[in-house]
């Protein structure tokens, strides 16, 4: 039982870095701009730090991958459907918060 706690700790946090990848994620690009412009970096470093970030994206894709597959082998159906759902509702969560930031940022600029 302890095992599966341990276990599913780790796949919330592994669950959390990918859901930060979902369909908005533009690979570390935003980190590269923000360096580029804190920094003063030349375009040639630009490249190479993205070049860095996406392979860290990489990696950290097939280790959530491996590690899934490690979980579900350690969990019967059923426990795996329990948490299938307990990732998505997580993800709705993470979604309206997204959506709530946004509105705030707009007001912010409208100077509300």
């Amino acid at each position: 039982m302890k095992k599966i706690a341990i276990v599913a700790v780790a796949v919330f946090a592994i669950a959390g870095t990918a859901f930060a990848y979902g369909p908005d994620h533009r690979g570390g690009e935003r980190m590269v701009e923000h360096m580029t412009k804190k920094l003063e970096l030349s375009e040639a470093q630009s490249t190479q730090l993205q070049a860095v970030f996406d392979e860290q994206g990489e990696k950290m894709k097939a280790l959530h991958d491996e590690t899934q597959e490690k979980i579900n082998a350690i969990l019967t159906p059923e426990q795996q459907e329990k948490m299938a759902e307990m990732k998505e509702k997580r993800k709705d969560r993470m979604d309206d918060r997204k959506d709530k930031d946004k509105r705030k940022e707009k007001r912010e600029k409208r100077g509300e």
